[in-house]
């Protein structure tokens, strides 16, 4: 299957949109589930601390995936739809053109990916070590975990947007003459 880089980044985000931001999202409702109950439950100091920043957390990954969703992949649809519309961006006029909203797009996203990674340290940082002499309500296990997979699912995605959705974009504003 001979795919151009525009179709191959549009099939790329939607991917990251099915296996990625929405499973992510599905995740941190789960875990903010938990999370809300164990603050009905009453748990130790360091339990509550570490239910605290859970919470935290989660709210800020549902953010940063909610503007993955609304801000990268409509973007993604409109280099595709450019390139199937044969636009050049050498044509358009203004203020640097649309390739300035290119550019800015792009540093938005490597933007994103940085944000990403500090959060994804401080998912590591808020890790309440498991103490076998302590007994945790089994809801707390199941927070603990789905942080981890939480955890686990933003590292897989921080790599496939570094290594393959990244050059991808480059390529396609390429293919529309947004950079030489």
């Amino acid at each position: 299957m001979n795919h151009t880089y525009t179709e191959e980044l549009k099939l790329l985000t939607e991917r990251l949109n099915k296996s990625y931001y929405n499973a992510i999202i599905d995740l941190c409702k789960a875990a903010q589930k938990y999370a809300l109950r164990l603050k009905e439950l009453e748990v130790q100091q360091a339990t509550s601390q570490y239910i605290s920043l859970c919470s935290s957390l989660i709210e800020e990954i549902q953010s940063y995936i909610n503007n993955k969703i609304e801000v990268l992949i409509p973007y993604v649809q409109s280099l595709y739809e450019k390139k199937e519309e044969g636009h050049d961006c050498k044509n358009c006029t203004g203020s640097g053109g649309c390739s300035m909203q290119h550019e800015l797009q792009l540093n938005d996203l490597k933007q994103s990916q940085s944000q990403l990674k500090d959060i994804l340290n401080r998912i590591q940082m808020v890790a309440l070590p498991l103490y076998s002499e302590t007994i945790y309500p089994d809801v707390y296990r199941l927070l603990r975990n789905h942080m981890a997979l939480i955890e686990n699912t933003l590292n897989e995605l921080y790599s496939v947007e570094e290594t393959r959705l990244i050059p991808r974009i480059i390529e396609a504003q390429k293919t529309i003459n947004v950079r030489n």
